[in-house]
């Protein structure tokens, strides 16, 4: 579970679900709860989305980070797609109920979220911050205001606090887009997300049931 829960960590720290203008204009947020409604509100109007990003892992085992390039897309309520591009292929994916684990050459590995306890734990923390509604998580987090504007999440006792000591997520004032998103882990290792080039498309349906690279 512990390995599937780290492969799964940068997902987890995901909370895209905002695209486009917002009429913020740079607001100073007051409170949590301004936050996530002013995110909230935006989310609920786009329906799909990609971004590309870069994602660095430092790990106190290695003397150097660890980079990876990929691209994310989203289509609500229930597909996603989290594809490393460079420097190794992985591809997860999220099809309703369904899922699909690619890496490499080696065979997909498909599971089912009703069967497959570990991984609809996974999938429903990943639906729920691409879709906005941080609320959702709530169970499993504290949340705090941080400048940015940006918000902190911390494992709440008996969670996730073995593998996660803090989650933080900066977005841009003007558009509420998330800039980065940090995952920091007890041991001091952490990861490190920058997203870019946001922009609203249409995917093809197979884009969330086959691990090869298309549009």
């Amino acid at each position: 579970m512990r390995w599937v829960f780290l492969r799964c960590l940068p997902l987890i720290g995901l909370i895209w679900g905002v695209i486009g203008p917002v009429h913020t204009q740079g607001a100073d947020f007051s409170s949590v709860e301004q936050l996530l409604d002013a995110v909230q509100e935006r989310s609920a109007g786009i329906s799909s989305f990609s971004s590309r990003f870069v994602q660095t892992r430092y790990l106190s085992i290695f003397p150097q980070p660890v980079k990876f390039s990929g691209q994310l897309t989203m289509a609500r309520p229930d597909r996603l797609r989290w594809e490393f591009l460079e420097p190794v292929p992985s591809v997860l994916l999220l099809d309703g109920r369904q899922g699909m684990k690619c890496d490499g050459d080696a065979p997909p590995r498909v599971f089912n979220l009703d069967a497959d306890p570990v991984m609809r734990m996974v999938a429903r923390q990943l639906l729920a911050w691409t879709s906005g509604t941080y609320r959702d998580v709530r169970e499993n987090f504290d949340f705090d205001l941080i400048p940015g504007p940006g918000l902190g999440f911390t494992p709440k006792a008996g969670g996730a606090e073995n593998v996660i000591s803090r989650i933080e997520v900066i977005f841009e004032p003007e558009t509420l887009q998330p800039l980065s998103v940090s995952i920091n882990e007890p041991g001091g290792d952490h990861t490190l997300i920058v997203f870019a080039e946001y922009r609203e498309i249409t995917p093809s349906a197979t884009l969330f049931n086959t691990c090869s690279t298309g549009p």
